[in-house]
């Protein structure tokens, strides 16, 4: 099998490819192989794709590989979508050529570091993304987003660059719009860490979930709390899919203890059938609306807060990802 690197004359603009008999192996290398890398790398061998089509490229010719260190659990997904394949350099691959395919899993990650996620989407930051993710299709002005989100205009201009950098946001002219949405949310969803909210884990002694959020609604409006129904419950609010035990709520104010000793709340992690979340930042509530009767989150946050919860959890994620949010990667 030959190798040929940027070859000038080759109708495949991607950084490696592996000549064979028969057919090509596209080779496209990202240096990180978070959400926002792979994303870009598939979305940059699709349109290499697109240019093979047009020079009468075989289909099928050419296998389309992405490459990074280390392939996480959203990266190969997102593949898998794609319909791409992918190698990293601690051992594990997922290949599909003409005849053959090759799958090694279960390596662990040889290139871990240290340290946050971009800090794009820490609690504060994340207003931006949460702006721009609300209105998908709009051009903002950076006067515009630090209006729409809150975030000073110091920071939004670095944050700007750096949405750029990572290849998730386009200029046109004095103005920004997101370039994948739905990369986008999956590159948020990977760096999102529930834990960072002050999250209380109890139990209150009731039939069905059903008579605890009722109990939640009454008793929050006898406290004068604003609330709102996220995780689980939520995304049955929403999508009518999966049923659940756990109710997750999120509360602007910090939870009066009288208010959870009025609902008969027992601190207890094991077994806990309710979440009460003082969260980090309020912007989790940009957004929310009732729900089949309910206050709920936007769904975006509930995505986003699925990813930390038990039960049916990841189902329910697929459900709101393919019925009320960007599914589907360019």
């Amino acid at each position: 099998m030959g190798v040929t690197k940027h070859p000038p004359e080759s109708p495949l603009p991607v950084d490696l490819v592996l000549e064979g008999p028969g057919f090509a192996l596209a080779v496209q290398w990202k240096a990180v192989g978070d959400a926002a890398n792979v994303g870009s790398a598939v979305r940059q061998l699709k349109e290499a794709e697109r240019a093979w089509r047009r020079r009468g490229r075989r289909a099928g010719a050419t296998v389309p590989i992405v490459a990074v260190p280390f392939m996480g659990e959203t990266g190969r997904r997102l593949c898998a979508e794609a319909g791409v394949s992918w190698v990293d350099l601690s051992g594990n691959a997922w290949i599909d050529a003409p005849g053959r395919q090759i799958r090694f899993i279960g390596h662990k990650n040889r290139f871990s570091s240290a340290g946050r996620p971009a800090d794009v989407f820490a609690p504060r930051s994340s207003r931006l993304a949460r702006a721009l993710l609300m209105e998908p299709q709009r051009l903002f002005t950076q006067a515009e987003l630090t209006a729409a989100s809150g975030v000073d205009k110091g920071r939004v201009s670095r944050l700007v660059r750096r949405l750029e950098g990572m290849d998730l946001l386009v200029r046109e002219g004095r103005a920004f719009r997101l370039k994948d949405a739905a990369l986008a949310l999956e590159a948020w969803r990977e760096a999102y860490d529930f834990e960072e909210h002050d999250v209380r884990r109890g139990h209150v002694s009731v039939r069905d979930p059903q008579e605890l959020i009722d109990t939640i609604g009454r008793s929050a409006a006898a406290a004068g709390l604003s609330w709102a129904l996220t995780g689980l419950a939520a995304a049955w609010r929403l999508t009518h899919f999966a049923m659940f035990r756990l109710v997750t709520v999120y509360v602007r104010e910090r939870p009066p203890d009288e208010w959870l000793s009025e609902m008969s709340f027992r601190e207890e992690p094991r077994g806990a059938n309710l979440w009460v979340v003082r969260p980090v930042d309020d912007g989790v509530f940009e957004g929310a609306a009732v729900a089949d009767g309910f206050p709920c989150v936007h769904p975006m946050q509930v995505y986003l807060d699925l990813k930390s919860h038990p039960e049916r959890a990841a189902e329910a994620a697929g459900q709101l990802r393919t019925r009320l949010l960007p599914s589907k990667t360019s």
